[in-house]
């Protein structure tokens, strides 16, 4: 049973940095909207004016708002792409074990990409089978040749290309910055023995399954696929 660890001490500055964020987000504030002066936000905080300077300095100093002199402090940067890059630097600090973070990671990809090789699966946008065709028999040559490392990024990309054939825009911010985490998640499972051939035979199955529009299948593919990587995650010594 793992013990009860303390929390992490947080300086009264970053409370008051995240509860201003929390709320130029949920009031929907779009840039060029004025947020409440320093000493409305002193009030409503029950902080000080100093907390309340740091903070907007923070906030300053990662683009989300800017003070004009004289008249305030207004939104500068409120759209998705901000959202998600604050959201990386949070978990990958809140998550600094390698193997959680990745065991997490792993089970996201599985509630997403489950769901989204279905619909592709059903309604594919033009040219995605070929396209993913390609990828696939690109694997196959670098599997061929032992390329590992090259392996392991087409296969990000391959996957990547599911996402993309979503439309979602949401989901496609998502995995662009998932990147760099799951470049060094297939990196971490790509080399575990048996992975290659696996993989090979999943691309296909999936592949096989685009042609014929089964979507059930794909899903089911996927689904297997995803829970072999989180078997080896499991068993991997990570720190």
């Amino acid at each position: 049973m793992k013990d009860i660890l303390p929390l992490p001490r947080m300086k009264i500055s970053d409370e008051v940095t995240r509860a201003i964020e929390d709320f130029i987000v949920e009031n929907n504030l779009e840039t060029g909207d004025k947020l409440p002066s320093q000493a409305e936000l002193s009030a409503k905080l029950h902080v000080g004016t100093r907390s309340i300077r740091e903070a907007i300095r923070s906030l300053e100093s990662r683009g989300m708002v800017e003070t004009k002199q004289g008249k305030g402090v207004f939104v500068k940067n409120n759209n998705l792409d901000y959202f998600l890059e604050t959201l990386m630097a949070s978990f990958v600090f809140h998550l600094p074990e390698q193997k959680e973070l990745f065991l997490d990671l792993t089970k996201t990809r599985r509630i997403i990409e489950v769901q989204a090789i279905y619909d592709v699966t059903q309604n594919p946008p033009p040219n995605f089978v070929s396209q993913f065709t390609r990828i696939v028999e690109e694997l196959d040559a670098k599997a061929q040749t032992g390329e590992i490392d090259a392996y392991n990024l087409l296969d990000l990309k391959l996957h990547q290309s599911i996402i993309n054939a979503t439309g979602n825009k949401i989901l496609m911010s998502l995995y662009r910055y998932l990147r760099d985490l799951l470049v060094k998640c297939f990196g971490k499972t790509g080399y575990v023995h048996g992975s290659i051939e696996t993989s090979i035979t999943d691309h296909h199955k999936m592949l096989e399954a685009l042609q014929k529009h089964d979507a059930a299948q794909a899903k089911a593919v996927m689904e297997s696929h995803i829970g072999l990587t989180l078997n080896k995650i499991e068993h991997l010594s990570l720190t």
